[in-house]
Formats: structure tokens, C-alpha cells, sequence
């Protein structure tokens, strides 16, 4: 019979305010309850470290331990980099949990559930989720991910948001090896992504939501899927905001690069080499390697990245 979940929850903090306290009272609503909580707090300036105190009390009665840590105040991706470096190795599971969102009851549940038949290969398993107007309560489900999610994906573009991500034991320890090497990622969970399946690991995606992901004043419903959010990756391309990130992802990909597959390191490298080549070389390894981003106008998107040398 095999020994329970220890899931470890990695909850990045600063300035909560009062979206905090929900998030954390929704941990002890799970099914299926964390058995830590690990809290990284960026140098909040409001009361967001007493109301974590407050919630660790009530927590440990419920058999829950929290522990709060000082975070490197130096972003959210290093404040999340700095907490996947911290679970021991009797966490079974680790998720990552924004500070403004309401997880179901079911979330940690189900999660485990998926992952179970991969024990011993490192997986990282992602939801869709609800993008909620706390306001209204109107909900309404994030956009899709078709499959293939591999690393051919993964390089150019992330398929879950972080704050539906659940890792494995084996994900842990595949992490863990590679955090020491690397000095910054562009987005924490992106880099899970690239970093798991470049490994060979799985990626799994569930249809099911399981979180309400808080919308913010001049974050609608549907912003993150309307003609106004392809508009603004659209410019942030031309910026040359996606090359900057692919300068990030690239150089913690390399400082890894012997925990990828054989097939990973070839595609990271002549991705790396047609980056900074001409313009038919940058074409060429496109359509070589089979990158590739989800949805006619994000692959459109990338195509022209890589025409204008913006890739």
C-alpha cells in the first residue's frame, strides 16, 4: 500500500491585502489537504505577513504545517525559483499557488490522482481555470491547449498557468538538480515546462478547472484570449520583449542542458544558433525543428518574430 500525499504548497507573497486570507483558507477547504505550506514574502509593505501568522495557527490545527520565509525581492519568477529549492524530500508533491486566487476543494485531489501513475518519471500536470470577476461571479474558462505538449512547444511558448501546477517527486528532484546552475528564468513556470518535458518528463493538462483566477481592475474576463491581449504580445514582440525572454530561457536551458534529452539539446541548439544567424537560417531551423505555439495567429506571430530577428 503506498504512504499518503505529502503535498508541499509554494505560495509566493507580497502585498496580499484582503485576496490573501481566501487564498489560504481555501487550502484547508481540499479534499485533500496540504500537509505544508511553504511562504515566500517579496517585502510586503501591508499586513500580509500577520495574516499568514494569524492563518498558520488555525492551519496547525488542522494538522497543517507553515513556515514563512524572507523571499529575494527580486521578482516573482526569483521569489518562486527560491521556494521550489525548498521542499525536503518528504514532499511528495509540491504546488504553486499565486496569493489572490480560491482553489476548489478538489484541486489538490485530482492532482495527485493524475500524477500517480508517474511515479518514477519526472511530471508536471497544469489545469485550464476559471478567470473570475469576484464582483459578479461571472466565470469564464481559459482559453485551450491542444495537444502535443512537449518540448517543441515548451521553447516558445508555456501551456499552463503556474498557479494551476503540480509537480511529482521525480519533478521535484529534476528541479532541484537544476536550480543551483541557473541564475534567472523569464517566467518561473514557463521554465517547468521546458525544463520537464525537455527532460523526457510528462506534461499533462486537465480539461477541469479547479481554480477561480482572480481578474484584477483592467484584467477582464476573456483579456487573456481577446483581440486586445494579441495585440499586446503582438507589440510586445515587435519590442523586443519575446527575444529578451528568450535570452533568459536559453541561458538556463544551456546551464542545464545534460539533464535534456538528446533530441532537447539538438532542438536548444540550433534554436540558440538561428537566433542569432540570418534570415534563412532562422526560417530554416523553424521549420527543421517543428516549434511551434498554439492558434493560427500566435504561430503567425512567431513565424514574423523570426523573419524580423526578434526570436
Amino acid at each position: 500500500m503506498s504512504s499518503p500525499a505529502q503535498v508541499t504548497v509554494l505560495l509566493a507573497i507580497r502585498n496580499g491585502g484582503t485576496e490573501l486570507e481566501p487564498q489560504l483558507d481555501s487550502y484547508l477547504d481540499q479534499t485533500l489537504k496540504p500537509a505544508c505550506i511553504l511562504a515566500s514574502d517579496d517585502g510586503s509593505t501591508d499586513d500580509s505577513r500577520a495574516v499568514f501568522t494569524r492563518f498558520a495557527e488555525r492551519a496547525r490545527a488542522a494538522g497543517v504545517t507553515c513556515q514563512l520565509f524572507d523571499g529575494p525581492q527580486r521578482g516573482p519568477t526569483a521569489n518562486f525559483l527560491s521556494l521550489l529549492a525548498r521542499p525536503g524530500p518528504d514532499s511528495t508533491h509540491v504546488a504553486l499557488s499565486d496569493q489572490d486566487d480560491i482553489w476548489l476543494p478538489g484541486k489538490l485531489e485530482d492532482a495527485v490522482a493524475r500524477l500517480s501513475p508517474h511515479t518514477g518519471t519526472p511530471t508536471l500536470v497544469g489545469t485550464r481555470s476559471w478567470e473570475w470577476d469576484p464582483d459578479s461571479d461571472r466565470r469564464q474558462l481559459s482559453r485551450p491547449v491542444p495537444e502535443p505538449h512537449d518540448f517543441r512547444h515548451a521553447l516558445v511558448q508555456n501551456y499552463a498557468g503556474g498557479n494551476t501546477m503540480v509537480l511529482n517527486r521525480a519533478g521535484i528532484d529534476l528541479i532541484q538538480s537544476a536550480l543551483p546552475r541557473i541564475r534567472d528564468a523569464a517566467v518561473h513556470d514557463w521554465w517547468l515546462y521546458q525544463m520537464v518535458s525537455g527532460a523526457g518528463g510528462t506534461i499533462l493538462l486537465g480539461e477541469t478547472p479547479h481554480i477561480l483566477y482572480r481578474q484584477h481592475h483592467g484584467n477582464q474576463i476573456g483579456a487573456n484570449t481577446g483581440l486586445d491581449s494579441k495585440l499586446r504580445r503582438f507589440n510586445a514582440m515587435l519590442r523586443g520583449t519575446y527575444r529578451g525572454w528568450n535570452d533568459l530561457n536559453v541561458a538556463a536551458l544551456m546551464a542545464t542542458r545534460d539533464l535534456l534529452t538528446p533530441e532537447a539539446r539538438q532542438i536548444l541548439t540550433r534554436f540558440d544558433e538561428a537566433r542569432h544567424g540570418p534570415l534563412h537560417k532562422r526560417l530554416a531551423m523553424l521549420h527543421a525543428t517543428g516549434l511551434h505555439r498554439k492558434g493560427h495567429v500566435n504561430q503567425a506571430t512567431l513565424w514574423l518574430a523570426a523573419m524580423l530577428g526578434k526570436i
